[in-house]
């Protein structure tokens, strides 16, 4: 419904405000429900009172908040994070999964100096909300990615060291992810390999689709298809499982001082090992589209990254029956990463001081399918 010009609002803003204001009513009742009745074990008081602020930058799936509680005299006494999901798509058996992965996974890091996972403190399936720790911290991808875009010209050695440090930690944090047994998965501990790898097969195939809507060339893209299905029929019988969080990058990631604290377990799965190790890696490559990055600075991250993984892992992947899968996955990844940068409903940011994303792209996948 279009408004005309100087008519107040119409009925479609109306209702969208009202929905809000229902759901911002319908929330607080919901929190004063639960602190009543479910969190004194985690040190709240049923006698407190609380404040619920959304946070600014909203996923595309989920609204965020923080909830702070105070106790008599509005002395502040505890804080945590409220996700609620919104996207239809996303439904109450996702938000269990998400729900596990944080529980999962925060129990195998507590004990450990430097690695974290946000402490779920609940959740309501039908309302598609999950109540977790508040961990204050920054993103990794802002602490990475803007140093890194001008760093030919403004990256100190100090600096270089910093997220050298950073990054090498993520890559042992990974590794220690996947130590935590398959097993512990509540729904997907049984999956086959031949699963697993049907699974990734149809993930390629839909975005390469994807890829193909938005205009890369048909001949490529039949390329990439035949690479990466050969090889992941070819040996995906042999790889062993482990946990696999599906998102493994530095905006899933989050910074406080020498801490590193893992979020977003909304596609919490099992998975082969270096399916998340190559979306960190591969993440990493976009940057290589800005002409201002120093290129062999972020090599050497990308390749810190891989080596601190491997090493961590104990031995427990087989280096050379499986590294050929890194490969696959990087490139699996950059379909992902393609698709979405070229989305024709959220044009991607093109600044001067870099080659354009379609460019990019085609030349990233004719360096890497050369020999192929």
């Amino acid at each position: 419904m279009e408004r005309e010009r100087g008519e107040g609002p119409n009925r479609w803003d109306i209702m969208q405000k009202m929905d809000k204001s229902v759901r911002d009513l319908r929330l607080q009742s919901l929190v004063g429900r639960e602190l009543k009745n479910r969190w004194e074990r985690f040190g709240f008081s049923p006698e407190w009172s609380f404040r619920i602020v959304p946070i600014a930058e909203e996923g595309e799936n989920a609204e965020k908040y923080t909830v702070t509680f105070y106790s008599e005299g509005r002395k502040a006494e505890k804080r945590l994070f409220l996700k609620r999901y919104l996207h239809p798509q996303i439904d109450r058996v996702a938000v269990e999964n998400e729900f596990q992965g944080l529980r999962l996974t925060h129990e195998a890091f507590k004990e450990t100096a430097r690695f974290r996972v946000p402490q779920p403190y609940g959740r309501l399936l039908d309302e598609k909300i999950i109540f977790m720790e508040y961990y204050p911290s920054v993103s990794f991808k802002r602490v990475l990615f803007r140093p890194l875009r001008l760093s030919r010209f403004f990256l100190s050695g100090e600096e270089r060291e910093s997220l050298s440090r950073k990054v090498a930690a993520a890559g042992r944090m990974l590794a220690l992810f996947q130590q935590i047994p398959v097993s512990v998965h509540p729904t997907d501990e049984e999956e086959t390999a031949e699963g697993i790898v049907l699974r990734y097969e149809k993930q390629s195939l839909s975005r390469l689709r994807a890829c193909h809507e938005a205009g890369l060339p048909e001949a490529l893209l039949r390329k990439i298809q035949k690479y990466l299905l050969g090889r992941l029929q070819a040996k995906g019988n042999a790889t062993p499982k482990v946990l696999q969080h599906s998102d493994f990058a530095p905006w899933n990631l989050m910074v406080s001082r020498e801490e590193l604290c893992l979020t977003d377990f909304q596609s919490f799965t099992v998975g082969f090992p270096y399916f998340d190790a190559a979306f960190f890696y591969a993440s990493l490559d976009l940057l290589f589209r800005y002409k201002t990055v120093d290129r062999s600075f972020l090599s050497h991250l990308q390749a810190l990254f891989l080596e601190s993984f491997l090493d961590a892992s104990a031995g427990g992947i087989p280096k050379e029956e499986s590294l050929h899968f890194f490969k696959v996955f990087r490139l699996m990844h950059m379909v992902y990463f393609s698709q979405s940068m070229l989305r024709s409903d959220r044009p991607f940011y093109e600044p001067a001081y870099a080659v354009s994303c379609r460019r990019f792209i085609i030349d990233w996948f004719n360096q890497n399918l050369e020999d192929e």
